[in-house]
């Protein structure tokens, strides 16, 4: 996730994997070639392997930030599937950096959006460095409202660090995805199996009182 462009009236910032699929293609489109010359014909199931991950990794989110008509326009783009939003710069409250962890037990993050509807994640995907989205996150507040990036940036300077791992625990358990944020929470607060599944399911019941 960058920014691709930024003037006084917008800014965009962009999350693509479509590059992979481009590769990808090209490869599985010289492998074609190379099998049907060879006439091999088992070779062609490895490639119908290949095609699915071209699939899986044909993915681009923009998020564009209009200062002139004040609100935030988001796109997500799959292969056989568009979907799009607006949201006024009047309804959003902050910029949230989400964590989960990976099958190695480290951190990845991804940024969102946080409204007074909600979170909208600004890329299906996570990835690492934590200072590049540390530094994102403050360029788009001072973007939206100097006024939220000062309160952001008061906020981390008497914390340890900016990632509200509560909010990320929030997230996984909308989606659906308890496993994953148990495993977040014994990544990061070094907790029992135990005592992460109680805590888990604390902040679960929470969540659906609340409802």
């Amino acid at each position: 996730m960058h920014v691709t462009r930024k003037t006084n009236q917008e800014m965009v910032v962009l999350d693509s994997s479509i590059w992979i699929s481009i590769f990808l293609l090209c490869a599985s489109l010289f492998a074609a070639y190379r099998l049907s010359i060879q006439h091999n014909t088992r070779g062609f199931l490895s490639l119908g392997f290949m095609l699915l991950f071209i699939l899986l990794f044909w993915r681009k989110e923009v998020v564009v930030f209009d200062a002139a008509r004040q609100q935030a326009t988001w796109t997500r783009r799959r292969i056989f599937k568009v979907a799009n939003g607006t949201i006024p710069f009047n309804e959003i409250t902050g910029i949230n950096l989400e964590a989960t962890s990976s099958k190695n037990d480290v951190l990845v993050y991804r940024l969102a959006i946080l409204t007074t509807q909600g979170s909208v994640p600004m890329s299906d995907s996570y990835a690492g460095n934590l200072q590049k989205y540390e530094r994102l996150k403050q360029e788009i507040l001072e973007f939206v409202n100097p006024k939220l990036a000062q309160a952001a940036a008061a906020s981390n300077a008497v914390q340890t660090g900016s990632v509200d791992y509560e909010e990320s625990i929030r997230s996984l358990l909308q989606q659906g995805r308890k496993i994953d944020a148990i495993h977040l929470l014994r990544t990061t607060q070094k907790v029992s199996l135990v005592e992460a599944t109680d805590r888990i399911a604390e902040i679960s019941r929470q969540m659906n009182a609340a409802k």
